[in-house]
């Protein structure tokens, strides 16, 4: 047969490679509607579905698929222009025209997308919300201040994350420069423990335990200062 005897079965693949995109994605994001709050509000409708629809392009894995068709399987050819007829219509027609497609469908970003929160901003709401707690339980019944250098360390860290929070990023040379000192703190404490455990004035235990809380202390000022 030659290409165009072919032609009403490769139109009927087109068909139902494009519609079949087009049901699923309709589909999930329908149900994720239903049962989500949180993808029911960043989604954008109708309109995005149909842009994540159209979007269905296939290239080298479908050719590929097709190849790996051993020669002697009836309809290999048939297989094979139909691959080559999906990658066409979907990159060249579909990939081509998505930038249309979203003109024409007005597309926007979504009220989700648009309130995002950066760094800064997160760290000022969770600093904001562990200060409230250790100002709340810093006081016993009576009143009276019982931890007054964790309600310091957690009122400052709120202070600093509330003065950088519209800021793009949190400074890194005030960030580096505090976790250097960590760091430095750590090493000095760890040479210490080490001494005390070489004159003898620790057990192996005690020097376990110890190394283990520096070991702590040092991964975090590492992971914070990036």
């Amino acid at each position: 047969k030659s290409i165009a005897d072919y032609s009403l079965e490769v139109l009927l693949v087109l068909a139902v490679v494009i519609v079949s995109r087009f049901v699923w994605v309709f589909a999930v994001d329908g149900l994720a509607g239903l049962f989500s709050k949180h993808a029911k509000s960043a989604s954008g409708g109708w309109r995005e579905s149909f842009v994540t629809s159209w979007a269905g392009m296939r290239g080298v894995v479908t050719l590929a698929a097709a190849l790996a068709v051993p020669a002697e399987v009836p309809g290999r050819d048939l297989m094979l222009l139909c691959a080559f007829a999906v990658i066409l219509v979907t990159v060249l027609f579909q990939g081509t025209s998505i930038g249309w497609v979203i003109r024409v469908l007005k597309l926007k970003a979504t009220a989700h997308e648009r309130t995002y929160l950066n760094e800064p901003q997160t760290w000022a709401r969770i600093e904001q919300a562990q200060y409230a707690v250790v100002n709340k339980l810093a006081y016993d019944e009576q009143g009276k201040l019982q931890h007054p250098r964790l309600l310091e360390q957690y009122g400052y860290r709120q202070s600093l994350s509330d003065k950088h929070k519209n800021d793009a990023m949190l400074p890194d040379d005030i960030r580096k420069a505090h976790f250097n000192v960590v760091l430095a703190a750590v090493a000095a404490g760890r040479e210490e423990l080490l001494k005390l455990h070489r004159s003898g004035q620790i057990h192996d235990e005690l020097l376990h335990m110890m190394e283990r809380d520096l070991d702590i202390q040092e991964i975090a000022a590492l992971h914070s200062r990036g």
